[in-house]
């Protein structure tokens, strides 16, 4: 089946050939092609027309011409030839538009699937306002705004791979190229849409724009009886990654590729990049010193992962590739024996906006790479992810659910006394840092108070644990 980049090459194909080119005659030897409104007028509207230009929506063809357009749909087996008007008609050219020049424009289905419809508009705005073209979603190769998208797809109640192809959603991603995205983004094609995190949704659109712009450059993809029309054959299956390679090894983890059948499709996955039964994700978070890691530990405690991004910090601390970019965005003088000097980048970035966005930069992309590697690679039902900064530096992105621990001000401020032996100042300095814990509470999906005795923390806890595992079943 022709998608959206064999429609784009299709489309540009003709732009190249047939532009301005005069309708003198139009044959048609298969009616049901048409769209029932079309098919009493449909040569009247179209003998003496021009193509003025010729677009694309989706998988749709739209042809412009003086007065009319022509919305097309390929479906299974559509395509679209020009021949001298001399040749003999093919059995399964179904219309044949003639040219003042003597070409034609055959309109080839063997099976009769494809659609056309006229418009008595050449208005853009008019034309997408069509049923068939008003339904669809923003194309996948477009930009599209993640929060929307992440709205719409968790609130489908259906698998992945159906929800990719329901052109309503996203329009122009079909079997071939959905199979690729799935790959890419490390999700099961079966994986349920209403356990995406946003980071997944964020990783299925960049995929789907990079896997149908590299389509489009190469000129589609060839499977099967599909070739785009005219000559042009498409070489983007030199480039698959899972689709139509089952029983070979995946190029990432080397395990075989499997071929399993997703609403009614045949899909191509590996297992192991792809798995299904990935873990719920819960984010921790609070203001210093309100009792984060108090939560973190009890959960430890009771025996669930969690992932520590305070230790993870500190390891990546101490990578020389970090180093040296602290070395040239700080200066030398920041590290001390092969070591980031904790305390002196701790007194410039609590004090500092800039400093601590340039410090976030350097080491929080490769942090979130070792927690994300943490969460595929882990086999728990629950992960923890205790993160300080939860929101301003965006690991809210990789959790389904996300904690705020707080206490009242009062409380914090005396227990990061106790704690750090900080001054009012440096305690001041280090709470202004962060977002403020009001703004962190509303955010959150679960609010746990630290301010009383740890039993009523616990309690608070425990409470939120038995709430996940029922939303984990």
């Amino acid at each position: 089946m022709p998608e959206l980049p064999e429609v784009e090459t299709v489309k540009e194909t003709l732009k190249n050939r047939i532009l301005n080119e005069k309708i003198v005659a139009v044959d048609v030897f298969y009616e049901n092609i048409i769209d029932e409104s079309s098919r009493n007028d449909f040569k009247e509207l179209l003998i003496g027309e021009s193509i003025r230009d010729i677009l694309r929506y989706g998988k749709y063809l739209i042809f412009i011409f003086d007065n009319v357009s022509l919305i097309s749909h390929l479906r299974m087996e559509g395509k679209y030839f020009i021949k001298d008007k001399k040749e003999l008609r093919n059995v399964h050219e179904h219309i044949v538009f003639t040219f003042e020049s003597g070409n034609t424009l055959r309109y080839h289905d063997t099976r009769k699937f494809g659609t056309m419809k006229l418009v008595k508009s050449t208005v853009f705005d008019e034309i997408m306002n069509e049923p068939e073209l008003k339904k669809l979603g923003p194309e996948a190769n477009s930009l599209i705004d993640e929060k929307w998208f992440y709205e719409k797809i968790t609130k489908m109640k259906v698998k992945l791979k159906p929800a990719l192809l329901d052109q309503t959603l996203i329009a122009g991603l079909g079997n071939i190229y959905v199979d690729e995205v799935c790959f890419l983004s490390g999700l099961h094609p079966e994986y349920p849409c209403k356990n995406l995190t946003l980071y997944d949704v964020k990783n299925i659109l960049e995929n789907a724009k990079f896997v149908l712009a590299g389509a489009i450059k190469a000129g589609g993809t060839t499977i099967r009886s599909y070739t785009s029309s005219l000559g042009v054959t498409g070489r983007f299956q030199l480039k698959l990654h899972v689709h139509t390679k089952a029983f070979e090894p995946c190029e990432n983890c080397g395990e075989m590729i499997k071929k399993i059948v997703v609403g009614g499709r045949g899909t191509y996955l590996c297992e192991c990049c792809q798995r299904l039964n990935k873990p719920l994700v819960v984010g921790i978070t609070g203001g210093i010193g309100m009792g984060k890691s108090t939560v973190s530990n009890y959960l430890i405690s009771k025996g669930y992962q969690v992932i520590d991004t305070d230790v993870i910090s500190k390891e990546v601390s101490n990578m020389n590739e970090f180093l040296e970019s602290v070395k040239i965005v700080f200066g030398s003088d920041f590290v001390v024996d092969g070591k980031l000097d904790r305390k002196k980048m701790g007194d410039l970035v609590f004090n500092d906006q800039e400093a601590n966005k340039k410090l976030t930069s350097l080491i929080h992309p490769i942090i979130k790479k070792k927690v994300i590697d943490s969460i595929n690679k882990s086999k728990e039902k629950i992960v923890f992810v205790d993160v300080p900064l939860l929101y301003e530096s965006g690991f809210d992105e990789l959790c389904h659910y996300a904690i705020c621990v707080y206490s009242d001000k009062e409380i914090n401020v005396e227990r990061l006394k106790q704690r750090d032996h900080l001054s009012m100042d440096e305690i001041d300095s280090r709470i202004n840092s962060q977002m403020d814990i009001e703004i962190k509470k509303q955010k959150a999906h679960f609010i746990i108070d630290n301010s009383k005795d740890l039993c009523y923390t616990y309690k608070q806890v425990d409470e939120v644990v038995h709430k996940l595992q029922e939303m984990r079943k």
